[in-house]
């Protein structure tokens, strides 16, 4: 199996198992791949480029030290990133955030982010936001929100933090 950007961490582990510990060596936030539910949920949907976030690399990084692990060449074409921005969006005000939701504190639990904010995403009206604060960029949680229409917008907070903007828009 070849490894780049798009390969579902779902994917790596059921083809290379041993890249489990692996990953954990690179990065203890990896660790939540020993929950077998994190494991069927948020793996199968994560790619490495989306996965590189939570563990601190930019997807090169991530990709390229598992390609040389599984002794595949490295990839030269830079991933395209998560854009992140300085402001808080207009639309985001105080008064339009309906909910706000810890997505470090969640996995620090053992709980999925994603299916929490499905949850408040479904109770939400249009036009209302959804804070979601984490010390990661949430890729896999961005790319969801994106699947339902959502207008989504990373802001880079301080000490490593990041609020991530989910605005309702249907």
């Amino acid at each position: 199996m070849e490894i780049d950007y798009d390969t579902k961490v779902y994917d790596l582990l059921k083809a290379y198992p041993q890249m489990q510990e692996y990953l954990i060596t690179l990065s203890p936030r990896y660790k939540k791949l020993k929950n077998p539910i994190l494991r069927h949920t948020i793996a199968k949907l994560a790619s490495l480029r989306q996965a590189s976030y939570l563990g601190g690399f930019s997807p090169e990084e991530l990709v390229n030290q598992l390609r040389n692990e599984l002794g595949q060449p490295p990839l030269k074409d830079e991933a395209e990133e998560e854009k992140v921005e300085q402001q808080r969006p207009v639309w985001a005000e105080d008064t339009a955030i309906a909910t706000t939701i810890d997505a470090t504190k969640l996995l620090d639990e053992d709980k999925n982010p994603l299916s929490h904010i499905n949850k408040a995403f479904k109770s939400i009206d249009v036009g209302d936001v959804i804070l979601l604060k984490s010390d990661f960029i949430p890729s896999p949680l961005i790319d969801e929100m994106r699947k339902k229409d959502a207008s989504v917008v990373v802001v880079e907070g301080s000490e490593g933090w990041y609020e991530t903007y989910v605005r309702k828009m249907v």
